[in-house]
């Protein structure tokens, strides 16, 4: 089947015809944050504390830093595994209300085999992509490399050809992650993991999901700004200036959970936890879209606008 650029704003869609559903997505989303965050100082508050005000401690031990890591390292293990799996629930979800309505619980959660094998394959994914990267990035500094060496004859050529291997190295990469972007969906349609499944999917569809992609990232980062904007401008007129306002949005003070739990904390929260739940409608509702629209599976069309 032809897919439409129109597969980029199927999130909206689901905003439009499950607020509820959404605002749920976003409430697991705030639960999560909320329970990382307040476990995170409650066991390791002072250790990252001291790692925040280290480098403005000249005088600091730095083989302390490793004591102070390896008090935060098990508790950012509990914490990754639970936004794990909160986030296979929330994209199943969304999933769900795309390609099995039916079948839905309350705002389409549910946990079993459809979640874990989400989880599955995010690790797997992330693994194929780490390596992926890495591969990708050493290749591309070996082109570059011996592209310098024209340097010798003529800087601006070798400038110039250097910055046409960064851009297309930077538009390659993006393009192959397009064409890998399916894989979460996919598993979840079909019901079994396949991590490069996708490429087959989106056979010559390549740019227009790129495309789609980078419209909907505008949006969102437009969606950002707006919101964020109201946010930093409500906590200058609460905090009484702009330093404090910003220290307290990018810095609070994790030495305890009482230090931790101040109305700027909870309404940061509140707000980055809502707009999660409408980003994770928009970015996996786009991806559901593209499935539907590319797979011969018999998963049901999403609407769009």
């Amino acid at each position: 089947m032809k897919l439409s650029i129109d597969f980029a704003f199927a999130g909206i869609e689901i905003i439009k015809k499950s607020p509820l559903a959404v605002l749920v997505w976003g409430l697991v989303y705030l639960v999560v944050s909320v329970v990382s965050s307040l476990l995170i100082v409650a066991v390791a508050g002072p250790a990252l504390t001291a790692l925040q005000n280290y480098q403005t401690a000249p005088d600091a031990d730095p083989m302390q830093v490793f004591g102070h890591l390896g008090a935060l390292v098990p508790v950012y293990l509990i914490a990754g595994v639970l936004g794990l799996i909160s986030s296979a629930i929330i994209q199943c979800a969304v999933f769900r209300s795309q390609l099995r309505p039916g079948t839905g619980g309350f705002a389409f959660l549910k946990l079993g085999g459809d979640e874990f094998r989400q989880i599955l394959v995010g690790i797997l994914w992330a693994l194929a992509f780490v390596l992926f990267y890495i591969v990708f990035g050493i290749a591309l500094a070996i082109l570059i490399g011996i592209v310098s060496m024209v340097g010798q004859f003529s800087e601006i050529l070798a400038g110039i050809l250097i910055f046409v291997l960064v851009v297309g190295g930077i538009v390659t990469f993006l393009y192959i992650v397009s064409r890998w972007s399916l894989v979460m969906v996919q598993s979840f349609a079909e019901k079994k993991i396949n991590i490069f499944g996708s490429f087959k999917l989106t056979q010559g569809q390549g740019w227009k999901l790129l495309g789609g992609y980078l419209l909907l990232g505008l949006v969102m980062i437009v969606i950002m700004i707006i919101v964020y904007s109201l946010v930093f401008a409500l906590v200058v007129g609460t905090s009484g200036g702009w330093t404090q306002a910003i220290t307290q949005m990018s810095r609070p003070d994790m030495s305890s959970v009482a230090a931790l739990m101040t109305p700027v904390f909870f309404a940061q929260t509140l707000v980055s936890s809502l707009l999660m739940g409408g980003f994770y409608a928009l970015i996996y509702g786009a991806s559901a879209a593209a499935y539907s629209a590319l797979s011969d599976k018999g998963t049901r069309s999403v609407e769009v606008f």
